[in-house]
């Protein structure tokens, strides 16, 4: 009986495989994008990689965890992007809209960039399982941590992320 249900179960198995095997992962390298944000000015992830960490914040406006984690980026923000680090939030353009996307970015004081993946590309290359997902990479680009919560970055953690 066990044998010839293994047949059936395994495809169904390898077709629901998680995504998060194949998703970017720590010691990977982030995958570049361009586009513009809510306010139409441009984002060029292609420009920033090799020059500066960044934070990618994966959203959507009907998530109230993302909600919870704004003010914890902005105070991250407000605190290393005039030392050189590049914030810019992903709103995953899933059950969304760009005026939904507009309005919660104005509501939660939202004070870095945001990109509204209408196609859901660039939320596919990333494989994302939920929201909020964000991925902090040094400034080459490689992903130093991936997580449903804003990391804790220190002085030394920074010094690390800007290191040639």
């Amino acid at each position: 009986m066990k044998r010839r249900l293994l047949p059936l179960f395994l495809p169904l198995f390898l077709l629901l495989l998680p995504s998060a095997l194949l998703a970017v992962q720590q010691g990977q390298q982030l995958i570049p994008f361009k586009g513009t944000d809510l306010d139409g000015r441009v984002i060029d992830l292609y420009q920033t990689i090799g020059n500066k960490p960044v934070m990618l914040i994966f959203w959507a406006s009907w998530c109230p965890s993302c909600k919870t984690e704004v003010p914890k980026i902005n105070q991250l923000a407000d605190k290393y992007r005039e030392k050189g680090m590049e914030f810019i939030a992903v709103n995953v353009g899933y059950n969304d809209s760009v005026e939904r996307a507009q309005a919660f970015a104005r509501k939660n004081d939202m004070r870095y960039p945001a990109y509204f993946d209408g196609s859901g590309k660039v939320t596919e290359q990333y494989q994302l399982l939920g929201v909020p997902t964000i991925i902090l990479a040094d400034k080459h680009g490689v992903v130093r941590f991936r997580n449903y919560t804003a990391p804790n970055i220190s002085e030394a953690n920074f010094a690390q992320l800007m290191a040639d």
